[in-house]
């Protein structure tokens, strides 16, 4: 088990995305092919900013607001979480190579632990993709039954503000901008959706290692009690060594969390 291999979801969602953060240390998660397809959505979703700042100035100030400050101020935020992520991304690939000297020690304990966690936050975040990607949908796709009313529409037509040609606007273009708004706003929402998953995912591994010492730590001092509790009481010849190895174990918690904080 390492920090990869520990979530095939955040695996799958940040390829998806085209988030591509770091999951290896040495940088080889991603193909040439991978890396292509995250450019070609980040262009995407340049090319809706782009049409979405003057759309804003060309429409009523309520729908601008209502509409267009939401989508700009998600990509923002998505923005600068990735782009931070990758600004240090030497520092996360060196807390991903702890982790992962961690996550492979041979221990059960520790495994189901992790995985308990991880599995805890794996469905509600798979429910708010899912439930968000099909709200995206319904929300982007109505106006497109316009299409069967009138041949000519307006900036305002569109679900977001947008502006790309000159009024009125073709069924044809009008449809292409609805599309460009659909598929930008499901793939911005999936970017804020795998962000979260990664930021997420990282900070339960480091919190599940002080779960894992907490109930090492309990198990120690419980046998503890039970061997010295089973010792001849004339003799205490166990006593000695019953006490060191509970410090031998104390010692290897305490190394243990030496790796998770420094």
């Amino acid at each position: 088990m390492d920090f990869e291999s520990a979530n095939p979801f955040n695996v799958r969602v940040n390829k998806i995305s085209g988030n591509l953060l770091p999951m290896r240390i040495d940088g080889s998660s991603f193909s040439t092919l991978w890396k292509i397809y995250s450019s070609l959505i980040w262009l995407l979703e340049l090319i809706q900013m782009i049409i979405l700042i003057p759309g804003c100035m060309l429409v009523p100030k309520a729908k601008a607001l209502k509409d267009g400050s939401v989508s700009a101020a998600i990509t923002l935020e998505v923005v600068f979480v990735v782009v931070r992520i990758h600004m240090h991304r030497r520092l996360v690939q060196r807390i991903i190579e702890k982790l992962n000297e961690i996550l492979r020690l041979d221990d059960e304990m520790m495994r189901s632990i992790v995985m308990a966690s991880l599995k805890s936050m794996e469905v509600p975040l798979k429910f708010y993709w899912s439930a968000g990607v099909i709200s995206i949908i319904l929300w982007s796709s109505t106006p497109l039954l316009m299409i069967f009313e009138k041949n000519s529409f307006f900036y305002v037509d569109f679900r977001m503000p947008i502006a790309y040609s000159k009024e009125p606007i073709s069924t044809g273009s009008f449809v292409i901008g609805s599309l460009i708004i659909m598929f930008s706003s499901i793939f911005i929402f999936t970017k804020k959706v795998a962000a979260d998953s990664y930021t997420i995912h990282l900070t339960l591994l480091i919190t599940a290692q002080y779960r894992y010492i907490a109930s090492k730590l309990s198990i120690i001092f419980q046998n503890n009690t039970l061997r010295n509790g089973s010792n001849d009481p004339f003799g205490n010849k166990n006593y000695l060594t019953t006490d060191l190895s509970a410090q031998n174990e104390i010692k290897a918690m305490c190394r243990h969390h030496n790796a998770v904080v420094r």
